[in-house]
């Protein structure tokens, strides 16, 4: 009975993650459901902080890599060589500023996750339930973010490509 009711709570806490970002008021029985699965919703959250703190450092490293071993190193290269492009230069200012935009986007998300998680969801159902739908619009956020950096990813080979087959 206790197993059935935690994954009640995670069903809930997933389709709650999952609504649209509205200012509406709960319903009794969305604000008693929160109230009584408050406290496998807050593990949950937990869960998906300390992965999401996981998935910063990855996709960091990641990034700061490909940019600092690849990317960067390349166009200098190409510029001591009179071969310069402009496609892939302005695909590095991009790539640098997507980045930016990336980390920035992804610890106002983790801010927001931490305020979450700091809310009494037994006291404040209602400002739980608010704060929880910003959270999961800054969430969204940040991962387009990273879908971009994975489509500038996917347009600097595709530019190198082009070049290795001019040479």
């Amino acid at each position: 009975m206790k197993r059935k009711w935690m994954i009640l709570g995670c069903i809930a806490a997933i389709s709650i993650c999952q609504c649209p970002v509205k200012a509406i008021a709960l319903a009794e029985s969305q604000s008693m459901a929160i109230v009584e699965h408050c406290d496998t919703i807050k593990d949950d959250l937990k869960k998906v902080q300390k992965e999401d703190a996981r998935v910063r450092v990855y996709l960091g490293g990641y990034y700061e890599t490909i940019l600092t071993k690849f990317i960067t190193p390349l166009n200098v290269r190409l510029v001591e060589n009179n071969l310069s492009s402009a496609g892939l230069v302005e695909n590095q200012n991009s790539y640098v500023e997507t980045r930016a935009l990336f980390v920035k986007d992804f610890v106002s998300y983790q801010q927001e996750l931490e305020e979450l998680t700091g809310i009494d969801c037994k006291e404040k159902p209602d400002e739980f339930y608010s704060k929880l739908q910003l959270t999961q619009q800054k969430r969204k956020i940040m991962s387009q973010d990273a879908l971009k950096m994975r489509s500038l990813i996917s347009e600097n080979i595709k530019l190198v490509n082009n070049l290795k087959g001019r040479l």
